[in-house]
């Protein structure tokens, strides 16, 4: 299995997809993982912000009909579309969450929805969420060694506690969760014994420090992505 990890896209879908299109016929990578914030830009209006989303979800549907193996993690940007329209929820992300579209947020609801969106990826000793998991949150939120289904849940249960949860480098004074923790944080307290790819914090170029990758490359970057192959080596790949 070889498995191409992507970072945050922010509405970029007509930019993005092809070079993942590429990316795949490049190294015959038969699984593909969307790192979270699929969602927000502060430059587009709500019309096109449901247009890009639409067309990534389109993209997804079509990728995993045609065979390919495609996990969409959330992202912080992507929580307040999770929530139902019009729900108590929806009203907390309306007054908590900056770059929030709520015009949008019934259009894009509809699409995340067909995703199946998810907060973590493993294999093996190998985890990707959207910002990564800190030693200090593992041991708050009660981790185990196959931490997903535990991650998921806390998605499907509690999305306003996790996007509640930034650390002071993202303004906060709680422990980062795995939509929040910055760079910063996760590279002084990396959760020990695994290897985390993560996007949140944007680099340059996808970035290795110790057993973090850093994958936000769509954001000031060149667009590269992370290739887990199958003997388990990671090479940057730029389509």
């Amino acid at each position: 299995m070889r498995t191409l990890f992507v970072g945050d896209i922010h509405l970029k879908s007509a930019h993005v997809l092809p070079a993942v299109d590429r990316a795949v016929a490049m190294t015959g990578a038969d699984e593909i993982v969307f790192l979270g914030d699929i969602c927000d830009d502060w430059d587009v209006t709500a019309r096109q912000a449901v247009a890009a989303v639409r067309m990534f979800a389109d993209w997804v549907q079509a990728r995993r009909a045609a065979g390919l193996d495609v996990t969409v993690l959330a992202g912080n940007h992507d929580l307040p579309y999770l929530a139902r329209p019009r729900s108590a929820e929806y009203h907390w992300f309306r007054r908590e969450a900056d770059g929030f579209k709520p015009r949008a947020h019934e259009g894009i609801h509809d699409a995340l929805v067909r995703l199946d969106m998810r907060m973590a990826w493993r294999r093996g000793r190998i985890l990707a969420t959207h910002a990564g998991v800190t030693g200090a949150w593992a041991a708050y939120a009660g981790l185990s060694d196959s931490p997903e289904g535990e991650l998921d849940r806390r998605l499907r249960e509690s999305p306003m506690h996790l996007f509640d949860m930034a650390g002071p480098a993202r303004g906060g004074r709680s422990v980062p969760s795995p939509v929040w923790a910055d760079r910063t944080e996760l590279e002084a307290d990396p959760w020990a014994g695994w290897t985390q790819m993560v996007g949140h914090t944007p680099v340059p170029t996808v970035t290795n420090a110790g057993s973090l990758w850093f994958c936000d490359t769509w954001t000031d970057g060149d667009g590269s992505m992370l290739l887990l192959s199958d003997g388990g080596s990671f090479t940057p790949v730029r389509p």
